[in-house]
This record gives structure tokens, sequence and C-alpha cells, in this order.
């Protein structure tokens, strides 16, 4: 009975992003760190209807709560809260070419919604360059995101 009320507010969502998020590293020594967590997981953005959450401020909001989340619920995360100032944020396209952003802004937000790029969030001192050609990275990028 549950999940027939739940499908029945079910709203379709606009568009769809894929994310990896990378616990930052005080110190980057490795292109990822064995004591770095990581997820990966999607947001639905909706831009018509009723509800709406295209703008910056909702978005990062609801990145921030899913994220803080899974840092208190998991226990291979280091740190239990999020600040997004950080960390940096890289949209990948279907080339896996990144474009960095170092904070997000509305410029960030612009390019996320134009180009449906994915979006990995690390922190601020790792290399996203040599992270390319790693195991995690190609995982994620061929099985969770958007081509």
């Amino acid at each position: 009975m549950a999940k027939e009320k739940i499908l029945e507010n079910y709203v379709e969502p606009d568009a769809t992003g894929a994310y990896l998020f990378l616990e930052r590293a005080q110190k980057q020594i490795k292109p990822i760190n064995d004591d770095q967590g990581y997820m990966m997981g999607f947001f639905n953005l909706y831009y018509s209807g009723t509800f709406k959450n295209d703008s910056l401020k909702a978005f990062k909001n609801e990145l921030l709560e899913e994220l803080n989340y899974s840092l208190k619920t998991y226990e291979y995360f280091k740190v239990k809260t999020l600040n997004l100032l950080d960390y940096k944020f890289g949209l990948v396209d279907n080339t896996q070419e990144i474009h960095e952003f170092d904070v997000m802004d509305e410029i960030f937000f612009e390019e996320l919604k134009d180009s449906w790029m994915n979006l990995i969030i690390v922190g601020k001192n790792f290399d996203l360059t040599q992270f390319k050609n790693q195991p995690l990275f190609l995982e994620w990028f061929k099985n969770y995101a958007n081509k």
C-alpha cells in the first residue's frame, strides 16, 4: 500500500545527472588516497511543473543534504559534515574531458544545466588529470555517467 502511495505522487524528472564524490584529503599522495571515501549517485532536476529545484540554491541544498546524510551514515567516510568551500568541481563531457570549477557558483550551475555533463566533487588539492585513468573513474564513467 505504501509503495502505491509513493508511486502515485512520483513526478518524472526533467533531467538526471550523475555525480562522483571523493572525500577530500589533507594531502593528496596518490591519484586516490586509501583513506578517502567515495560515493556514486545521481540527482534529479525539475524545471517544469509544480515542484522546481533548478536554482543554484535548491541544487546546493539538495546535494548537501544527500552528501551529509551519507557522510554520517557510512563508516568509510572520515569527515561527518561537508563544506562545499573545501571542494572543487569537475564537469566531465562524453570524451572524458574535465572542466574544473573552484566554486559552485552561477557560472558553474549554468554550464551544468546547459550541458548535462557529469559532476565530480573532489578536494581542492585533488589532481583530476591523474584520476582520469583510475579504475574508479572508469567504472563510474562507464556505468553511471550520462552519455
